[in-house]
Protein backbone atom coordinates (compact mmCIF):
# COMPACT_ATOMS: atom_id res chain seq x y z
CA UNK A 1 0.00 0.00 0.00
CA UNK A 2 1.25 3.54 -1.03
CA UNK A 3 1.25 6.59 1.29
CA UNK A 4 1.38 9.84 -0.15
CA UNK A 5 2.57 12.50 2.07
CA UNK A 6 1.18 16.25 0.52
CA UNK A 7 3.04 19.25 1.99
CA UNK A 8 2.33 22.92 1.93
CA UNK A 9 4.59 25.22 0.99
CA UNK A 10 6.02 26.11 4.50
CA UNK A 11 7.03 21.93 4.71
CA UNK A 12 3.97 21.46 7.25
CA UNK A 13 0.43 20.05 6.05
CA UNK A 14 -2.90 22.81 6.47
CA UNK A 15 -4.90 21.91 9.25
CA UNK A 16 -8.57 23.02 9.46
CA UNK A 17 -8.40 25.75 11.33
CA UNK A 18 -5.38 27.28 9.01
CA UNK A 19 -8.21 26.80 6.29
CA UNK A 20 -10.75 28.27 8.11
CA UNK A 21 -8.71 31.60 8.85
CA UNK A 22 -7.55 31.69 4.91
CA UNK A 23 -11.41 31.45 3.60
CA UNK A 24 -12.43 33.96 5.97
CA UNK A 25 -9.43 36.68 5.08
CA UNK A 26 -10.00 36.26 1.10
CA UNK A 27 -13.75 36.69 2.02
CA UNK A 28 -13.40 40.02 4.66
CA UNK A 29 -11.29 40.83 1.24
CA UNK A 30 -14.50 41.09 -0.85
CA UNK A 31 -15.91 43.13 2.24
CA UNK A 32 -12.90 45.53 2.44
CA UNK A 33 -12.85 46.34 -0.98
CA UNK A 34 -16.41 46.67 -1.07
CA UNK A 35 -16.32 49.19 1.72
CA UNK A 36 -13.27 51.39 0.71
CA UNK A 37 -15.56 52.11 -2.78
CA UNK A 38 -18.28 53.14 -1.24
CA UNK A 39 -16.18 55.27 0.76
CA UNK A 40 -14.77 56.46 -1.93
CA UNK A 41 -17.94 57.36 -3.68
CA UNK A 42 -18.89 59.16 -1.08
CA UNK A 43 -16.03 61.17 -0.93
CA UNK A 44 -15.83 62.48 -4.94
CA UNK A 45 -19.46 63.32 -4.12
CA UNK A 46 -19.00 65.36 -0.95
CA UNK A 47 -16.14 67.24 -2.75
CA UNK A 48 -18.02 68.13 -6.05
CA UNK A 49 -21.17 69.27 -4.00
CA UNK A 50 -18.35 71.38 -2.37
CA UNK A 51 -17.22 72.74 -4.93
CA UNK A 52 -20.26 73.11 -6.94
CA UNK A 53 -21.92 75.23 -3.89
CA UNK A 54 -18.72 77.68 -3.54
CA UNK A 55 -17.46 80.40 -6.06
CA UNK A 56 -14.03 80.29 -6.73
CA UNK A 57 -11.92 81.93 -4.67
CA UNK A 58 -8.61 82.35 -6.45
CA UNK A 59 -8.07 83.37 -9.70
CA UNK A 60 -10.30 84.61 -12.17
CA UNK A 61 -13.87 85.90 -10.70
CA UNK A 62 -16.46 83.24 -11.87
CA UNK A 63 -18.11 85.00 -14.98
CA UNK A 64 -22.14 83.57 -16.91
CA UNK A 65 -21.98 80.31 -18.08
CA UNK A 66 -23.71 80.80 -22.18
CA UNK A 67 -24.51 78.19 -23.79
CA UNK A 68 -25.44 77.99 -27.95
CA UNK A 69 -28.96 76.48 -27.07
CA UNK A 70 -30.30 75.46 -23.42
CA UNK A 71 -33.63 73.81 -22.93
CA UNK A 72 -35.60 72.44 -20.13
CA UNK A 73 -39.03 70.67 -20.75
CA UNK A 74 -41.12 69.09 -18.06
CA UNK A 75 -42.86 65.98 -19.81
CA UNK A 76 -44.04 62.48 -18.52
CA UNK A 77 -43.03 62.95 -15.23
CA UNK A 78 -39.86 63.89 -15.73
CA UNK A 79 -37.39 67.13 -16.35
CA UNK A 80 -35.34 66.94 -19.86
CA UNK A 81 -32.61 69.16 -20.00
CA UNK A 82 -30.58 70.10 -22.92
CA UNK A 83 -27.68 72.25 -23.75
CA UNK A 84 -25.34 73.16 -26.40
CA UNK A 85 -21.85 73.88 -25.25
CA UNK A 86 -19.88 76.55 -27.69
CA UNK A 87 -17.55 75.64 -29.34
CA UNK A 88 -13.61 75.13 -28.47
CA UNK A 89 -14.92 74.58 -24.81
CA UNK A 90 -12.52 73.07 -22.41
CA UNK A 91 -12.95 69.57 -20.35
CA UNK A 92 -15.10 70.35 -17.16
CA UNK A 93 -17.84 69.06 -14.86
CA UNK A 94 -21.58 69.98 -15.41
CA UNK A 95 -22.83 70.59 -12.38
CA UNK A 96 -26.83 70.75 -12.51
CA UNK A 97 -28.71 72.08 -9.51
CA UNK A 98 -32.38 72.50 -8.69
CA UNK A 99 -33.91 75.11 -5.97
CA UNK A 100 -37.61 75.45 -5.06
CA UNK A 101 -37.13 79.26 -3.48
CA UNK A 102 -34.68 80.34 -6.07
CA UNK A 103 -32.06 81.29 -3.57
CA UNK A 104 -30.73 77.97 -2.39
CA UNK A 105 -29.90 75.18 -5.02
CA UNK A 106 -28.96 71.93 -4.38
CA UNK A 107 -26.76 69.60 -6.94
CA UNK A 108 -29.04 66.75 -8.21
CA UNK A 109 -26.76 66.27 -10.95
CA UNK A 110 -23.41 65.75 -12.85
CA UNK A 111 -22.04 65.88 -16.56
CA UNK A 112 -18.67 65.46 -18.04
CA UNK A 113 -18.08 67.96 -20.27
CA UNK A 114 -15.40 67.14 -22.76
CA UNK A 115 -13.15 70.03 -24.58
CA UNK A 116 -14.02 70.18 -28.35
CA UNK A 117 -13.01 72.38 -31.80
CA UNK A 118 -17.22 71.55 -32.15
CA UNK A 119 -20.29 72.40 -30.70
CA UNK A 120 -21.35 69.46 -28.54
CA UNK A 121 -25.29 68.57 -27.30
CA UNK A 122 -25.61 67.24 -23.58
CA UNK A 123 -28.53 65.94 -21.86
CA UNK A 124 -29.62 65.10 -18.39
CA UNK A 125 -32.89 64.07 -17.10
CA UNK A 126 -34.14 64.82 -13.52
CA UNK A 127 -37.08 61.57 -13.13
CA UNK A 128 -37.48 62.88 -9.96
CA UNK A 129 -38.59 66.60 -10.19
CA UNK A 130 -40.27 68.56 -7.72
CA UNK A 131 -43.99 69.12 -8.20
CA UNK A 132 -44.65 72.90 -8.88
CA UNK A 133 -42.94 75.56 -10.07
CA UNK A 134 -38.72 74.64 -9.68
CA UNK A 135 -35.47 76.97 -10.56
CA UNK A 136 -32.42 74.69 -12.78
CA UNK A 137 -29.25 75.99 -13.12
CA UNK A 138 -26.00 74.71 -14.88
CA UNK A 139 -22.56 75.10 -13.26
CA UNK A 140 -19.26 74.64 -14.96
CA UNK A 141 -16.41 73.02 -12.60
CA UNK A 142 -12.70 73.21 -14.45
CA UNK A 143 -10.28 70.43 -13.77
CA UNK A 144 -9.08 72.19 -10.71
CA UNK A 145 -12.29 71.79 -8.78
CA UNK A 146 -12.92 75.23 -9.05
CA UNK A 147 -16.08 77.37 -10.44
CA UNK A 148 -15.25 78.69 -13.90
CA UNK A 149 -19.32 79.87 -14.96
CA UNK A 150 -22.85 79.34 -14.08
CA UNK A 151 -25.72 79.91 -16.39
CA UNK A 152 -29.03 81.74 -15.33
CA UNK A 153 -31.19 79.66 -13.84
CA UNK A 154 -34.63 78.51 -15.66
CA UNK A 155 -38.08 77.90 -14.27
CA UNK A 156 -39.93 74.74 -14.77
CA UNK A 157 -43.58 74.50 -13.85
CA UNK A 158 -44.79 70.83 -13.41
CA UNK A 159 -48.60 70.04 -12.83
CA UNK A 160 -49.16 68.99 -8.79
CA UNK A 161 -50.94 66.19 -10.36
CA UNK A 162 -52.44 64.29 -13.52
CA UNK A 163 -55.63 65.65 -14.88
CA UNK A 164 -56.20 61.81 -15.61
CA UNK A 165 -56.57 59.06 -13.44
CA UNK A 166 -57.29 55.30 -14.42
CA UNK A 167 -60.38 53.46 -13.50
CA UNK A 168 -59.17 50.19 -12.37
CA UNK A 169 -62.64 48.34 -12.70
CA UNK A 170 -63.41 49.18 -16.19
CA UNK A 171 -59.56 49.88 -17.17
CA UNK A 172 -60.61 53.28 -18.92
CA UNK A 173 -58.86 56.69 -18.48
CA UNK A 174 -60.69 59.43 -17.63
CA UNK A 175 -60.27 63.13 -17.06
CA UNK A 176 -61.31 64.54 -13.50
Amino acid sequence: MKTSISRSLSGMQPTDAMRSIKEKATSNRFFVYALELVLLYVLVFAAVSAFAQEPAKAGKEAGKLEFVKETMVFNSGKVYINWVAKSNSEDCIYVIERSIDGTEYEPVGLKEGIGSPLELLYSWVDSKPISGTVQYRIKQINNEGNLVAQADPKTVVSPESSPLFMDKSNRMVQVK
